[in-house]
């Protein structure tokens, strides 16, 4: 089934917001906790699945973002999981996700204008 751009603009803004509950747990329950770390792989597997879907207008027009690595990202978590750098994933989860999540917000927001 093929999502429509809306669809795929809610999941990836579900998935940010998934991203931002699992840190606001806090770094050491992240540590201590193997299963948020898993929803953070869980997390980081589907906006690299979504990023794949997403037009090329959304892409052109964030190129602040790192499209390709966002893209492998899914590759990495569902493929070579047991290589998986769990500090990574949590810089990825505070760090990075929001800027993502508000590059496309920003697009997002323009076009409603």
């Amino acid at each position: 089934m093929t999502r429509n751009l809306g669809d795929l603009l809610a999941d990836l803004a579900e998935a940010a917001d998934a991203a931002a509950e699992l840190v606001s747990l806090g770094r050491q329950r992240w540590d201590s906790e193997r299963p948020l770390r898993l929803a953070g792989e869980a997390v980081i597997g589907r906006l690299g699945d979504i990023a794949g879907k997403l037009p090329d207008e959304v892409i052109h027009a964030t190129p602040e973002i790192p499209w390709r690595e966002v893209r492998g990202m899914r590759i990495l978590a569902a493929h070579a999981y047991h290589r998986i750098d769990y500090e990574e994933v949590w810089i990825t989860l505070r760090d990075d996700v929001p800027r993502l999540a508000a590059a496309v917000a920003r697009w997002q927001h323009a076009q409603d204008q």
